[in-house]
């Protein structure tokens, strides 16, 4: 090969090199066209979620809406209270194959899936459906000047490699081809590196990548306290926790009672069956009625019978079913409440007696299926007969 041969390939490797090293300038010289065929909006004319800005949305239609003209990433960010975390985990899993997508991530407590953009809309519904919706965050980002820039780099890199493959050709000495050679291999890697995140920003495009975190929770908490009495208030409110530390103490429970079969003891203030269902006792001083007291003078069960009623109501947001009754032969209420969690229902029970200076409270929580199981109501009936104060 001659001197001038040679030097044609030497440039041509410069000019190859060149390109490849800083295919920035290439693509800055053809954006002009791009803009002038697909001109972006103006920054202040962009919806906030297009600027990539998260924005509390409601779940309904059109969350997952795209300009004309743009590409779109969306991500969702979803907080559930639910009955049962576990059955919400494969529920979710199941809802993203349901509507075309699949599960990116999953453990004990969330998951990470992602949704064809066509179907967020639908699926962000159902998921909300999996239990109370208390936190909610879609973010868009608008990624078409980057969808652009990597198409323009991709070809550039392409037309590089076809001209290193012609060098190659002509390419008559040892040394010059490995020279060649090399840089199609640099080029081939920068390559292959920006067709995988083509794809992956594809990808991302196509899909809504949606955060679902599930905690255990009752569904509505009394936020302000709607009595002055600190034990209303709180009733109900460990309704979903159900893992029971069995205490094998010798004191006798604090009511005496008969506990139904398939029950055991927990300690000296309950008891726990073999599918969840949870006896809870507990006894409270009552309220002093007299300006001064003598030490009989206490409120009756008129006094909580309307506090405790107001109270379940404003935490489970569902009626509350409630009979007056005698309880080894003091006024006494019994309130009921099935609250739908999660798609779970459950049944609360309390009974309440005034007796004397204390109030006795008798709490029964489970599904409401283990409920019914384990305390169906003639067994309720002989419970609240057997109770000796």
């Amino acid at each position: 090969m001659n001197k001038f041969h040679a030097c044609m390939i030497s440039a041509g490797l410069l000019l190859v090199f060149g390109c490849a090293a800083d295919n920035s300038r290439s693509y800055a010289r053809s954006e002009g066209s791009a803009a002038d065929t697909a001109p972006l909006l103006r920054e202040s004319a962009r919806p906030a979620y297009a600027r990539g800005k998260e924005a509390g949305r409601s779940v309904g239609k059109q969350n997952f809406q795209v300009p004309a003209g743009h590409q779109m990433t969306f991500t969702a960010r979803l907080g559930l209270n639910v009955g049962n975390v576990r059955t919400a985990v494969d529920q979710s899993r199941r809802l993203a194959m349901k509507f075309g997508g699949y599960v990116k991530r999953m453990d004990n407590s969330s998951t990470v899936l992602a949704i064809p953009v066509k179907n967020a809309d639908a699926a962000l519904t159902e998921l909300s459906k999996l239990g109370v919706l208390n936190s909610l965050t879609i973010t868009g980002d608008d990624v078409t000047q980057q969808v652009t820039d990597l198409k323009i780099r991709l070809e550039n890199l392409e037309k590089s490699r076809k001209r290193l493959l012609a060098l190659l050709e002509k390419a008559g000495k040892v040394d010059e081809m490995v020279k060649v050679e090399t840089a199609i291999a640099r080029v081939t890697t920068e390559l292959e590196r920006l067709q995988a995140q083509q794809n992956n920003l594809n990808l991302r495009i196509a899909y809504v990548t949606m955060y679902v975190n599930f905690k255990a929770a009752v569904a509505h908490r009394v936020i302000q306290p709607t009595s002055p009495v600190a034990w209303v208030n709180s009733l109900g409110s460990n309704l979903l926790e159900f893992n029971q530390q069995i205490t094998n103490n010798g004191d006798s429970l604090i009511i005496d009672l008969k506990l139904p079969a398939g029950f055991v003891k927990n300690g000296s203030t309950g008891a726990v069956s073999g599918n969840h269902c949870i006896i809870e006792l507990e006894s409270y001083n009552n309220a002093v009625t007299a300006t001064h007291w003598y030490g009989d003078d206490y409120a009756g069960i008129d006094f909580y019978v309307p506090m405790i009623q107001k109270a379940l109501a404003e935490r489970f947001k569902v009626p509350v079913a409630m009979t007056r009754c005698r309880i080894d032969g003091y006024d006494a209420a019994i309130y009921t409440v099935k609250p739908v969690i999660g798609g779970i229902s459950y049944t609360l029970r309390i009974a309440v007696a005034v007796v004397k200076s204390e109030v006795k409270v008798i709490t029964v929580r489970a599904r409401s299926t283990d409920f019914d199981q384990a305390l169906p109501e003639a067994a309720w009936k002989k419970l609240i007969e057997s109770v000796d104060f």
